[in-house]
């Protein structure tokens, strides 16, 4: 099984080039870095020179720290979560082995490491690896605070939490530990270590969160505190939020906001975490072990909490998913070492209801359906082995008589298939808009009007030679003043003042690149007149 997740993180450094930057979020992110490389500002994000507050900076430290490593490329902006991934392997495998079982820990790695929702953010360069293992190790410091050591691991990881995506950390650590006090101390946790670790946490986190106040006093306090926690929470963020459809008034707008804001969860969790929802049972099944119930409220805690919040993304219920992961592990194990080498009653898989069966069946169906998504596969063949790799995985995970290469082969599937599938959406909408935005000269400046949503790598991939504007008449204005190229979806742009150079088509979209029109060559003048072809 450990060659089996090694499998999994060297998969995920051998394809972190295999695809462009996805946007928006991780073209921002990567943009965000590079700027700050160029400024060698540590402290002030920036983006297109403007301070940019989304997010706090660790995630931008590691990818310039990366960045100085690796050269300013794909595989060095993903770097940092495909590491974290491999530590977060590492931390379960070790951690669930030595608390809950032999065995334990190494399926929970597994399990974890062959989610779908795994391998896709450990090969993006955004936050939600980051902040999943410095909360996981947070999580389990706090069950081990009984001395000094694991009182300062934690606190420093609950910091780094902290300054990965800002105060949520640290509320639901804090709201964990309040939900299991009693638990804790009965364990032998004393609460002057979870004060240290808060001491340190803190110390680790405010020096940052101090400097830019003082430096940009409420336009911090407003973008950051207000806007992207709070506001967002509440559903703020309209574009990933299930308040539009409730709003509308209509019958039909409000079922669906609130079938979204109930259910979406649910479905994320479904399919994101499919290689442990045929063992989901572990969150509501009653349990006298009191780390089991700890998890389980971690993970509870997680999901209801991001449940209630209006505005939804897939990642933020990822944190949920390491603890989920360590309670299917110790339940496999158990059931593993009960009939280590048949498959109980008739076809039925190990200790599977129907429900969970069924669950695992159609989860299956719809990552096999992606696969086969016709423009996809057309894009990048080898997509078509997510259709193989979903379904011959999860039999091998269930199976209590699958031998281990069929484990390995099922896992080798689903990473090639993975890689096609991300490989193919880049084709198909994002490398035509790049390769367009690519043609100017790297000293002009890319004007990019009427294009939604943006393309933020843009700004990484054309170092800095990028200008969103809102209209028509200010884009023309630049072309004229500096010369420079127009990236649109409008085909009547031109017009008499800017000349096409390229057209392009990403999801049935087209896009046109425009120069001024004084840029077009004059004909060259033949002898007796006549013209020559330009």
């Amino acid at each position: 099984m450990r060659w089996v997740l090694w499998l999994c993180v060297l998969a995920a450094l051998i394809d972190l080039t295999a695809f462009g930057l996805t946007d928006l979020d991780e073209g921002f992110y990567a943009s965000v870095a590079w700027e700050m490389r160029q400024s060698g500002d540590w402290r002030t994000p920036t983006f297109l020179g403007e301070p940019w507050f989304e997010k706090p900076p660790l995630l931008y430290w590691l990818m310039v720290g990366s960045m100085r490593l690796f050269g300013e490329n794909e595989f060095a902006l993903r770097f940092p979560s495909a590491l974290l991934y491999a530590l977060t392997l590492l931390l379960l495998a070790w951690w669930g082995n030595r608390r809950l079982g032999a065995g334990a820990g190494s399926w929970a790695a597994l399990l974890f490491a062959l989610a779908p929702l795994s391998l896709i953010l450990s090969r993006l360069a955004i936050t939600d690896m980051a902040l999943t293992f410095f909360l996981t190790v947070a999580v389990i410091a706090l069950w081990e605070a009984r001395g000094l050591g694991w009182s300062l691991v934690g606190g420093v990881a609950l910091g780094l939490a902290f300054l990965t995506k800002g105060p949520f950390g640290l509320g639901l650590v804090g709201l964990l530990y309040v939900w299991n006090a009693r638990t804790l101390h009965a364990q032998g946790v004393r609460f002057r270590w979870v004060l240290l670790a808060l001491g340190v946490a803190l110390l680790t986190a405010l020096p940052w969160y101090a400097g830019v106040y003082l430096q940009h006093g409420a336009d911090f306090f407003n973008e950051f505190v207000v806007k992207q926690n709070l506001l967002r929470f509440a559903g703020g963020d309209t574009a990933h939020s299930a308040l539009p459809l409730i709003q509308r008034g209509d019958v039909g707008g409000v079922l669906g906001g609130v079938a979204v804001y109930l259910l979406f969860y649910v479905v994320v969790l479904w399919l994101g975490g499919l290689t442990m929802v045929g063992w989901a049972g572990v969150l509501w099944a009653r349990t006298d072990d009191p780390l089991r119930v700890y998890l389980r409220r971690w993970a509870w805690l997680v999901f209801g909490l991001f449940t209630l919040s209006f505005t939804k993304l897939p990642a933020y219920i990822f944190p949920m998913f390491p603890a989920l992961a360590l309670l299917v592990g110790a339940r496999v194990a158990e059931a593993r070492r009960v009939s280590p080498s048949t498959e109980g009653s008739g076809s039925r898989w190990l200790g599977m209801r129907r429900a969970g069966a069924l669950a695992i069946v159609l989860g299956a169906a719809v990552w096999a359906g992606v696969a086969l998504f016709r423009p996809l596969w057309a894009q990048a063949p080898w997509a078509m082995a997510l259709a193989l790799g979903m379904p011959l995985t999860m039999l091998a995970l269930y199976r209590p008589a699958a031998p281990p290469w069929l484990r390995a082969l099922g896992a080798l599937a689903l990473l090639i298939g993975w890689n096609g599938a991300l490989t193919g959406y880049d084709r198909l909408a994002l490398r035509p808009v790049r390769e367009l935005a690519l043609k100017p000269p790297p000293y002009r400046t890319l004007v990019v009007y009427r294009v939604n949503p943006g393309y933020p790598s843009l700004q990484f991939y054309r170092r800095g030679a990028y200008t969103p504007v809102a209209d028509p008449d200010s884009a023309r204005a630049q072309m004229l003043q500096t010369g420079a190229y127009c990236l649109t979806t409008d085909p009547n742009f031109g017009g008499a003042s800017a000349i096409q150079l390229g057209r392009a088509e990403a999801l049935g979209r087209a896009f046109y690149l425009f120069a001024p029109q004084y840029m077009q060559k004059p004909p060259r003048q033949r002898q007796g007149g006549s013209m020559s072809q330009p």
